[in-house]
């Protein structure tokens, strides 16, 4: 049941991910310098995205594991 919670966890991080992307990528179409800021972004939000997937991961199972012995 851990793994799965994790699965779900993944998933999640990848349609955000997209999401995340996608929207950049729409604000900087017409941009020509527009690379630079795509890297700074790709990396924040990856940061971002996997610190949030990893600490709500660890909760979910903490609590799982809490309440179901």
């Amino acid at each position: 049941m851990n793994l799965g919670i994790f699965i779900i966890g993944a998933l999640t991080f990848l349609v955000s991910f997209v999401f995340f992307k996608i929207n950049a990528f729409r604000k900087t179409k017409n941009d020509e310098n527009a690379w630079g800021k795509l890297l700074l972004v790709f990396l924040v939000d990856y940061l971002v995205l996997m610190a949030g997937v990893l600490a709500t991961g660890i909760i979910f199972v903490s609590l799982f594991n809490a309440f179901h012995g």
